[in-house]
């Protein structure tokens, strides 16, 4: 074998080796985003990565053993450094391996292999450094191919059930490698076939991983939209049976309020039943019917409708609304994008308050001014809990967290349709949620 050329494992010079495939790792790991950890932490994880990794290269066990030691080691190196969810970090580091698997079969079987002769008489230290420069060239390769479709959206949503489903074509590749009759040189032929075949092997279970968990997180995102599809229609059902409602509760009560005022002009008058009865009554009937009216004045009906049911729902969960809203100029969006944004900010804000305790103070502060053409939108709540820092979200507290949690997705989905963005910061144990939609001329003038 042209391995028994190549210097021994124990030699220094298989740093090399070692730097230039974890130099491949890091650029293979660029598409996910770093992990907010401390500049010695990263350079801990590194060291920590470059020592174990060059240490299972001079163990060289068997492939089956070295290969999951080395699908452990990236993981949790990936896990570590870089801001995933779920199984993602495991699922890029069986491609990562697969790829450099593929790379090495080239090297050393199709390409050195049938060179045997003429590497012979070269000292070792320069067959191995062919082998590096040939392998970590045709990784590159690999690696640069498969990172074009490796990497997307709904991969970090996947489950550890659906991402070993994925990865069981690893199982049946992995006794392949090990089985030793695949480097049995003493038959040409079958040899020749067996590199073959192992090409084609490593190849295919890479398309087949890449395939199905490019399929199922594609799955994973429909089935996300239409969720927060049905969570906008919810919202703006919501809205159209409260307008309706309202309008209703209005008219009814106008009419309600011309017979008061008839039955306090007979008390006045003098007539029976007495006056201060009949005050009394006007009194309770007014009191009874005051808060069914549309209490919140914004210059925007669709606010005025939504946010008065959302207060009336604060108050009787305990929680204090200070609604500074001004909808005048915000006519442009219609009444869906407004549910959506607005409606879930509440929403979450309410859901949020009532996690707290119950001697906590709770208040919601929702705010809508403008400056420089620019709709500010702010909601304000405290909570009690975490916030999913890996994807910049909230995470739902739901028990159904398939069904929910689609709320800051869908706020954002709203104002980025009308060339705006939205954005959240905590500051201790407050929430603050900001969108910036940018208004229409005709409506900023």
């Amino acid at each position: 074998m042209i391995t028994n050329l190549m210097l021994t494992y124990a030699d220094p010079f298989w740093l090399v080796a070692s730097a230039s495939e974890l130099a491949l790792l890091a650029l293979f790991v660029r598409p996910l985003g770093r992990k907010s950890m401390p500049r010695a932490g990263v350079v801990a994880c590194a060291v920590a990565l470059f020592v174990l990794w060059h240490s299972i290269h001079l163990l060289h066990l068997d492939f089956a053993f070295d290969f999951v030691l080395n699908i452990a080691l990236v993981t949790a190196f990936i896990a570590a450094t870089r801001d995933t969810r779920g199984s993602q970090p495991l699922y890029v580091a069986c491609v990562l391996l697969l790829c450099s698997e593929i790379g090495k079969i080239i090297t050393v079987d199709v390409v050195m292999q049938p060179l045997y002769a003429a590497l012979s008489p070269l000292p070792p230290i320069a067959v191995a450094s062919v082998w590096i420069a040939l392998y970590i060239a045709f990784d590159a390769l690999a690696l640069f191919i498969v990172s074009r479709w490796a990497f997307c959206g709904g991969m970090g949503r996947l489950s550890w059930s659906q991402s070993l489903f994925i990865l069981l074509p690893l199982i049946p590749y992995t006794f392949i490698r090990t089985s030793g009759y695949v480097y049995d040189i003493s038959n040409h032929a079958l040899y020749q076939d067996t590199v073959l075949v192992l090409i084609l092997l490593s190849i295919c279970t890479v398309a087949i991983v890449v395939a199905n968990a490019r399929n199922l997180s594609a799955q994973i995102e429909r089935n996300e939209l239409l969720r927060m599809e049905a969570l906008l229609k919810e919202q703006h059902m919501h809205y159209l049976a409260g307008k309706t409602a309202i309008d209703a509760v209005n008219r009814r009560y106008h009419d309600l309020k011309h017979y008061v005022s008839r039955l306090e002009e007979f008390g006045r008058n003098g007539t029976v039943p007495a006056q201060r009865d009949i005050e009394d009554f006007t009194a309770a009937v007014k009191r009874e019917i005051e808060p069914l009216s549309c209490e919140m004045q914004t210059g925007n009906e669709v606010l005025d409708i939504l946010l008065t049911e959302k207060r009336r729902v604060c108050l009787e969960s305990g929680i204090r609304p200070a609604f500074y809203v001004d909808g005048s100029k915000l006519s442009f969006m219609n009444s869906f994008d407004l549910c959506a944004l607005v409606g879930n900010a509440v929403d979450n804000a309410i859901e949020a308050s009532q996690k707290l305790p119950p001697d906590d103070v709770k208040d919601i502060g929702l705010t809508v001014t403008y400056s420089n053409n620019l709709a500010v939108i702010q909601c304000r709540n405290r909570f009690a809990g975490t916030i999913d820092a890996a994807t910049g979200e909230m995470g739902t507290t739901k028990p159904d967290a398939e069904n929910h949690g689609f709320g800051i997705k869908s706020m954002r989905l709203a104002a980025e349709s009308y060339g705006g963005y939205l954005s959240w910061s905590t500051v201790d144990d407050e929430f603050v949620l900001t969108a910036m939609i940018p208004v229409k001329e005709s409506e900023a003038g």
